[in-house]
């Protein structure tokens, strides 16, 4: 049994039998206190993200701008990270999550601001007012000042939630319920986008209640570096530095498995992501929804995930055989995008299989990665594929933006289905060279249990 004042590392269970008080670093609620002002910091950018598209058609009538130009704003953000998320996690480990966090975040909430500052200037801002044109400029400024921190921050939170939890008990629910708080970020983005500008006098309003809600994820990473200081008195905590080194050259011997699932990660989210982006005014193009109404209806897309997520990642830890679940994944979201480009029912019946494929895929794509990568080489692995992810979502955007505004939103759908077909085909690739090698994948995780993160 460990003295009250004893240090104790961090990364194992606590399993002293002296009963710590609630704020005590070594308590359980201190813990879990933890656990929820880790689970806000990426709160605010998830909200930013996303918070364009309820007010897409304001933001294009507004700015003078088409469908291919509003897509634009989303690329921007994709394009810092097809390099700097692949050193956002180092950097992590070199200067500490700490530091690097409110680095990170500072930059989403600069962008944030930015974002917002933009189109007011061009509405009216006091006295100040800018052209559509010049209002667009510091807008796309923004998002890509927004995309500098984004994605890193994503990669320093999941860091933090392993290094609390990394004793694995409940390191699966963990990370559900931190990824379940942001996706509540996007939900309410998406629901209540419309609405806030609705009851706030104008599309801005949304924009600026986005970077307000980033200051406060700001405010959570320095709460959560005074939590973290005080309980360095209490814990020990050792770390193997080549755990989380860059290694170039272990890129060209990753398992070939590593890059289909790469692959997978491209293609699968190229279907899913600019969909969100287009969801709202597709809505109200194809079926004449008001904004409110089309901003209820693609929210399902993410309040889905952001209910099933917890339970479909505890599922998998136990299950396993995630290519076939990324199989299944694949299998809803194809048909549903068909249904959406040529029919005219209830889109319900498309946007609620998108959101079950959008719980089930992640959670058995990304903890798929280290069950095929050795542990010092991972932090390289989830770089290099978060870096193909987004290089793949900044030229898609720009893609999907080309055929909704110069051909028609049926194409755009379309070209969703082929990307959805890739993906599934992808998923039957991963099957077949599972097999052949050691059907890790395939296995029971019950002699193997690797648990990765969900983006």
């Amino acid at each position: 049994m460990s003295l009250p004042d004893e240090k104790v590392p961090l990364i194992s269970p606590v399993e002293d039998k002296v009963s710590y008080g609630c704020f005590h670093p070594k308590g359980v609620g201190y813990r879990y206190t933890v656990l929820l002002v880790i689970s806000l910091i990426c709160f605010g950018s998830y909200f930013v993200y996303d918070e364009i598209q309820p007010i897409g058609k304001s933001i294009e009538s507004s700015l003078h701008i088409g469908d291919s130009q509003f897509l634009l704003l989303y690329s921007v953000y994709s394009f810092p990270n097809m390099v700097l998320c692949f050193f956002g996690g180092i950097l992590g480990d070199k200067i500490g999550l700490r530091v690097a966090s409110l680095i990170f975040c500072t930059f989403c909430v600069i962008g944030a601001f930015l974002t917002a500052l933009g189109p007011q200037l061009v509405v009216g801002f006091g006295s100040l007012s800018v052209s559509p044109l010049i209002g667009y400029i510091i807008m796309v400024a923004g998002r890509v000042v927004f995309g500098i921190g984004g994605e890193s921050l994503n990669v320093l939170q999941t860091s933090m939630v392993a290094l609390w939890f990394r004793d694995g008990q409940a390191l699966a629910v963990a990370m559900g319920l931190t990824l379940s708080m942001s996706r509540l970020g996007d939900f309410l983005s998406l629901a209540l986008g419309g609405n806030l500008a609705n009851w706030f006098g104008g599309y801005t309003a949304t924009l600026w209640i986005g970077a307000g809600l980033m200051t406060v994820s700001l405010v959570a990473c320095i709460v959560y570096s005074i939590m973290d200081k005080v309980a360095e008195k209490h814990f020990t905590r050792v770390v193997d530095p080549s755990q989380n080194e860059l290694n170039f050259k272990a890129v060209l011997n990753f398992d070939i498995r590593f890059w289909a699932i790469s692959f997978l990660c491209l293609t699968y989210y190229s279907g899913v992501t600019p969909f969100i982006g287009l969801c709202s005014n597709f809505l109200q193009d194809k079926y004449g929804f008001s904004k409110t109404e089309a901003n209820h209806y693609s929210s399902v897309t993410i309040l889905t995930p952001m209910i099933l997520s917890p339970f479909l990642g505890k599922l998998l830890d136990v299950l396993g055989r995630r290519p076939y679940f990324i199989i299944l994944g694949s299998f809803f979201i194809l048909p549903a995008h068909l249904i959406g480009a040529f029919t005219d029912w209830n889109p319900l019946i498309f946007i609620i299989p998108i959101g079950l494929s959008f719980s089930l895929v992640p959670s058995a794509l990304w903890p798929a990665v280290p069950l095929v990568v050795n542990e010092k080489e991972l932090s390289t692995a989830y770089g290099m594929m978060t870096a193909i992810q987004n290089a793949g979502l900044g030229l898609v955007n720009y893609v999907v933006g080309y055929l909704a505004q110069h051909v028609s939103l049926f194409w755009a759908m379309i070209f969703f289905a082929v990307m959805d077909t890739l993906g599934f085909l992808g998923g039957i690739l991963l099957l077949v060279l599972d097999k052949r090698r050691d059907g890790v994948l395939t296995a029971s995780p019950k002699s193997a249990g690797a648990t990765g993160s969900i983006n």
